[in-house]
């Protein structure tokens, strides 16, 4: 077991208290209504709502709904925007015990180009393997089924009148799917499959009709727990390694001097190591609770990152003695496997970013920054050493001298020429 310094305790103190604040202020950010807009529409529509509902992390979607519950007559509104030329918003009923999209009866509204189609699609576990997903009958009762758009939202508009069977929907258990593509062939009546992304895998929820009340929502249930793994990541794998870098190349002899660096060089990356490794776990977590979904790559590069990882901090144990012959090759080693593990894990932090989809927020802008700043820094403390190597290798701080020698004899001659005695001139009595 390492024994942390000093600094490791307060920088572990620092680390913790931030991801608390961090936690506690994500922890907020997850309950959406529906737009204005949409919700006076669906009014407008006659649509007295029972749930209405806006669905920011997985696309934007929104869902208007209005239960009668003696009919158990559903009327159901959904909206997105489809921005590019063609493209295609589906939603749907699953019976199953759980909300997928296997199973799912779906209707399916189909934007191509200017014309709109629409017609009700059985998503079955062929579709999921590359089948085709072709109009088909589906166990479900509908009538008043219609796409359109609305151009004052810019939302494409998915209504229909469901009556829900009593054997098969249970009303404070519906499981509903929503979906938003852009491909689909060129007659326009297959929709291709949607992006890989988790805004489209999170597309299900389980709601209670009579209380609009969601449950069992991916979404709600692993949102917080994605955003404390990235954050611990970014802190532990992309943050203090780097900085630990920094202090051991650059603080311990040239351009700066430090003689407290190893303790602080030890500290940066044993809690960036014991972060970094807690926010792998919840990654382990995350993929073994994602039953229908995963990101192979991105798991493989987090496999490596914690290997890497966990040999450098062997090597704080089995390092050898000053005078062995495998110093030299181990220090090798530690350095080409620490820049490694540096460059794998900014990588896998911003594939991390955008499986989350979090490109057009500040997440990805911060992380910029803050591994911009580092690598600045980096940039001109490696500029200062080279510069200094050079000068070393080649003599250069001789040349210097002299310049400086002849500078300081210009300056007493043209002291002198201007009648001043010098400290230096004054006869010395013998």
């Amino acid at each position: 077991m390492i024994k942390m310094p000093p600094p490791a305790r307060s920088l572990i103190f620092a680390v913790v208290l931030f991801l608390f604040l961090s936690v506690f202020s994500f922890s907020t950010t997850n309950a959406h209504s529906c737009t204005e807009g949409f919700l006076s529409e669906a009014k407008r529509r006659n649509l007295v709502v029972t749930f209405c509902k806006r669905y920011q992390e997985s696309n934007g979607v929104e869902i208007a709904m209005k239960l009668k519950e003696k009919s158990r007559r559903l009327d159901i509104m959904v909206g997105a925007k489809l921005e590019k030329e063609t493209g295609w918003l589906a939603w749907g009923l699953n019976p199953g015990p759980e909300a997928r999209m296997v199973g799912t009866q779906a209707l399916i509204g189909i934007k191509n180009n200017s014309n709109l189609l629409w017609d009700t699609y059985n998503v079955t576990t062929y579709t999921k393997l590359g089948c085709q997903l072709l109009p088909s009958p589906i166990d479900l009762n509908i009538s008043n089924f219609n796409f359109s758009y609305i151009d004052y939202l810019q939302y494409h508009v998915i209504e229909a009148t469901i009556v829900l069977d009593p054997f098969k929907y249970d009303l404070s258990r519906l499981n509903h799917v929503w979906q938003v593509g852009v491909d689909m062939d060129a007659v326009g009546k297959e929709p291709k499959m949607h992006a890989k992304e988790l805004r489209n895998y999170d597309s299900t929820e389980t709601i209670n009709l009579m209380t609009g009340k969601g449950r069992g929502n991916r979404v709600h249930t692993s949102h917080l727990i994605r955003q404390v793994h990235g954050i611990l990541n970014i802190i532990g794998w992309g943050t203090l390694l780097p900085i630990g870098v920094l202090i051991a190349r650059n603080f311990r002899e040239s351009p700066l001097r430090c003689s407290g660096w190893k303790s602080y060089h030890i500290s940066c990356q044993t809690v960036g190591y014991l972060v970094g490794s807690a926010g792998w776990a919840v990654g382990l977590w995350l993929g073994r609770a994602s039953k229908y979904y995963s990101f192979p790559k991105h798991g493989i590069f987090g496999i490596c990152i914690f290997t890497f990882a966990t040999l450098q901090m062997l090597f704080f144990k089995l390092k050898p003695d000053d005078d062995s012959k495998f110093r030299d090759y181990r220090n090798m080693f530690h350095h080409l496997l620490g820049y490694s593990l540096l460059v794998v894990s900014c990588i896998n932090i911003v594939k991390g970013l955008r499986i989350m989809y979090l490109d057009e927020s500040y997440w990805v802008p911060a992380y910029y920054g803050v591994a911009g700043c580092l690598a600045f820094i980096f940039l001109v403390f490696e500029i200062v050493s080279w510069f200094n190597f050079l000068c070393d290798k080649f003599q250069l701080w001789i040349l210097c001298d002299k310049v400086i020698a002849n500078q300081e004899a210009n300056s007493k001659k043209a002291s002198r020429d201007d009648g001043k005695v010098q400290p230096s001139d004054t006869p010395k009595n013998n």
